[in-house]
C-alpha cells in the first residue's frame, strides 16, 4: 500500500468510527425513548440494561452504517479540499478517482460486512433484544409507597401509609387490608407508626408496625333463615408489636422462551425469510383459488362459461386430493406388508440358529402357510364383496323394474306432453315480443303491480335481496382474508431483500459524500452533518413511503427495498461527475457566471427577435 493510501484512509477511519458511534447513539437513543415509560421505575438490575443497549445497538447498525460512511467521506474529502491537499494531489498528476480507491475499497469490505451482520448477526440480536423487552415490559413496577394513597401492587394485599419520613423506612398511620381469602374487607390492620425492610437479597418485605389492632371477621357458613339474619362474629386482636412478611416474587423478571419469538420476520436470515416466502405464496394461491371456487357458485346464471371452469378445477383439485389419499394408503400397506414379511424373514432366521433342522423346517411350513391363507382369504373376501354387490344391485335393478315399471311409462308420456306445450308457448312468445314493445315507464308499472299485487313474488324478491346480502358478506370476509395474507407476505418478501439493498446503501452513500465533500471543500461537523441529515433524510423517507405501499399492496416489495437506492444511485453520479470537473456548485461565483449567461442568451435572443420583426415589416 503507497503512503498515499495510507494517508486517505487514516484520515477516513477516525471520523469513521466517532461518526458511527455518534450515530448508534441518537439512533438508540430515539428508539430506547420509545419505551422509556415500560422500562423507568421497574428496579432492573444493570445488567439488564445493559444487554438492552447492547442488542438495540446491534439493531441500528443497518441505518448507522450508511449515514456514519456519508458523514465520514464528506468530512475526509471537505477537510482534504479546504486544507488544499486535494489540489496538491491533482497537481501531481493523481485523478481525484485514484484519490478515492482506498475508501472504495473499505466500502465494498463494510458492505460484505454489512450483509453478512444483517442476514446473521442482526436477527440473534433481534430475538434476543425482544424477548427480553417483552419480559420487562411483564414486569411489575418498583414497590414504592406513596403518602395518603392506598398500593395494591402486592397480591392480595392493599397498603395505605399516612406519613413517610426522610429516612425511607419509618412509616405512620398504616392500614392494610388483607384480601387473600377472598371474602371482601374482612381482615383490617391498623398500626400507629412502624417501619418497612428488605431480607434475604431483597426477597421479601418485611412491614413491622407498632400499637395496632387487627378486625377480622369470620363468615361462616349459613344454613337457615334464623341463622342468615345473626350477625357474623368480628375478632378485635391488639398488638403492641407486629411483622408482616410479603414476597417480592412477583417483581422478579421472569424470561419467557426466545423460541416463541423466532416466527418474526425480523428474527430471521434470508434463507428462513425465502422459505417463510415460498410457504406462504402456496398458502395464498391455494386460498385464492378456493375463494374463487367457493364463490362463483353465486353467480352460475350470470358467468356460466366462468363458473364451469372453477368447477371443472374444483374436481380436479377433488382428485388430486383422492389420488394423494390413494397412494398414501397404498404406500401404507406395502410398508405393513413388507414390515411382516421382514418379521417373518427375522423369525426364520432366528429359530435357525437357535433350533434343529426339523422344527424349523415345521416352523417355515407353517409360516408359510399362514401368509399364503392370509393372503387367499384377503383375496376372497374382496371377490365375495364384489359378488354380493352385483348381486344387491340385480336384485334391486329387477325390484324397481317390476314395480314401478308402470309409473315410469306414465311419467314419460306426461313429461313429453309438457315439453310440447313449452314449446307452444315459446313460439307464441317469440311471435308477440316482435308485435309488442314496452316502455320503460310500462316495465316499472308492471314490476310495482307484480310486487304489490302478488305476495309470492314479494317473497322471492325479498330472498334473493337476502341471498344477495349473504353473498356481499361473503366476499368481502374472503377478500379481507387474502388482503391480511397478501400484506405478512409482502412484509417477509420486503424483509428479505432489505437484506442486501441496506448493505449496498453504504456504497451509494460514499458516492454522493466523497465527491461532494470535494465539491464544498469544507470539513469539521458543519455543513456536512447538514447535508449528510438531508440525504439520509431522503433515503429515510422514501424507504417509508415505499414500505408503506408495499404493505397495502401498490408496489412490489423488490422495487420497494431498491427504490431509495435507485433515487439516491443517479445523484452519486451527477455529484461525481462534477468533483471530477473541478464544478464550483456550492460558491457563488458558479451561479453568478450562470446566471450571465442566461441573461446573455435572452438578450441575444430578443435581439434576434426584434431584427426578424424589422426585416418583415
Amino acid at each position: 500500500m503507497k503512503k498515499i493510501d495510507k494517508l486517505i484512509l487514516g484520515s477516513f477511519l477516525g471520523p469513521f468510527f466517532l461518526t458511527f458511534f455518534v450515530v448508534i447513539f441518537i439512533l438508540l437513543s430515539q428508539f430506547m425513548l420509545k419505551y422509556l415509560d415500560e422500562i423507568v421505575g421497574k428496579d432492573l438490575d444493570t445488567s439488564v440494561i445493559l444487554q438492552l443497549i447492547f442488542y438495540f445497538s446491534i439493531f441500528m447498525t443497518p441505518n448507522a452504517f450508511p449515514l456514519a460512511v456519508l458523514l465520514s467521506s464528506l468530512m475526509t474529502f471537505g477537510n482534504l479540499g479546504e486544507h488544499f491537499e486535494l489540489t496538491a494531489l491533482k497537481g501531481s498528476g493523481i485523478s481525484l478517482i485514484r484519490v478515492m480507491v482506498p475508501i472504495f475499497v473499505f466500502a465494498i469490505l463494510l458492505t460484505g460486512i454489512a450483509y453478512y451482520s444483517n442476514n446473521y448477526i442482526v436477527p440473534k440480536a433481534n430475538l434476543k433484544a425482544f424477548s427480553l423487552l417483552y419480559d420487562v415490559k411483564q414486569m411489575k413496577p418498583s414497590m414504592e409507597l406513596k403518602e395518603g394513597t392506598f398500593y395494591n401492587g402486592i397480591e392480595g394485599y392493599s397498603i395505605k401509609v399516612g406519613e413517610k419520613y426522610p429516612d425511607g423506612k419509618a412509616l405512620k398511620d398504616l392500614i392494610i387490608y388483607d384480601h387473600t381469602s377472598r371474602q371482601g374487607n374482612v381482615h383490617v390492620t391498623l398500626a400507629d407508626s412502624g417501619q418497612m425492610y428488605n431480607i434475604l437479597n431483597d426477597r421479601y418485605l418485611v412491614l413491622e408496625m407498632y400499637n395496632g389492632n387487627t378486625y377480622m371477621e369470620e363468615k361462616g357458613p349459613r344454613k337457615n333463615y334464623v341463622s342468615r339474619q345473626q350477625p357474623d362474629p368480628l375478632i378485635r386482636n391488639e398488638f403492641e408489636s407486629q411483622k408482616v412478611v410479603f414476597s417480592l416474587a412477583s417483581f422478579d423478571l421472569k424470561r419467557t422462551k426466545e423460541e416463541l419469538f423466532s416466527s418474526n420476520r425480523l428474527m430471521k436470515n434470508s434463507v428462513q425469510l425465502k422459505t417463510d416466502v415460498d410457504s406462504m405464496s402456496t398458502e395464498y394461491l391455494d386460498k385464492k383459488e378456493e375463494v374463487k371456487e367457493q364463490s362463483f357458485r353465486f353467480f352460475e346464471y350470470h358467468l356460466e362459461d366462468i363458473v364451469q371452469v372453477y368447477k371443472q378445477r374444483a374436481l380436479e383439485r377433488e382428485e388430486r386430493a383422492r389420488a394423494l389419499e390413494e397412494e398414501k394408503e397404498r404406500r401404507q400397506e406395502e410398508y405393513e406388508r413388507s414390515r411382516k414379511e421382514n418379521e417373518v424373514e427375522k423369525n426364520l432366521q432366528l429359530q435357525k440358529k437357535g433350533s434343529d433342522s426339523l422344527g424349523l423346517q415345521e416352523r417355515k411350513i407353517e409360516l408359510e402357510k399362514s401368509v399364503k391363507t392370509d393372503n387367499y382369504s384377503v383375496k376372497n373376501e374382496k371377490k365375495a364383496i364384489d359378488r354380493v354387490d352385483a348381486d344387491v344391485k340385480a336384485y334391486a335393478g329387477n325390484k324397481v323394474s317390476k314395480s314401478i315399471l308402470k309409473k315410469t311409462e306414465g311419467y314419460k308420456k306426461r313429461d313429453s306432453e309438457r315439453r310440447i306445450k313449452i314449446e307452444e308457448k315459446k313460439r307464441a312468445n317469440e311471435t308477440d315480443s316482435t308485435k309488442l314493445e314496452l316502455s320503460f315507464e310500462d316495465n316499472i308499472a308492471i314490476i310495482d303491480s307484480l310486487m304489490n299485487g302478488k305476495k309470492n313474488v314479494k317473497t322471492a324478491l325479498n330472498r334473493s335481496l337476502t341471498q344477495v346480502r349473504h353473498v356481499k358478506n361473503n366476499m368481502l370476509m374472503r377478500n379481507g382474508q387474502l388482503n391480511k395474507l397478501k400484506t405478512e407476505l409482502n412484509k417477509f418478501q420486503l424483509e428479505r431483500y432489505k437484506k442486501l439493498s441496506q448493505a449496498v446503501t453504504i456504497l451509494i452513500m460514499f458516492f454522493i459524500g466523497a465527491p461532494l465533500g470535494a465539491i464544498i471543500k469544507r470539513g469539521g461537523l458543519g455543513i456536512p452533518v447538514l447535508l449528510s441529515l438531508s440525504f439520509f433524510i431522503l433515503y429515510y423517507v422514501v424507504s417509508m413511503i415505499c414500505e408503506k405501499w408495499t404493505r397495502t399492496d401498490v408496489m412490489d416489495p423488490i422495487l420497494a427495498a431498491w427504490m431509495a437506492n435507485i433515487v439516491l444511485f443517479p445523484a452519486g453520479m451527477f455529484f461525481m461527475k462534477q468533483a471530477k470537473n473541478d464544478a464550483r456548485l456550492f460558491e457563488t461565483d458558479f451561479y453568478n457566471v450562470v446566471f450571465m449567461k442566461v441573461k446573455t442568451y435572452l438578450f441575444e435572443l430578443k435581439s434576434n427577435f426584434n431584427k426578424k420583426t424589422k426585416s418583415l415589416n
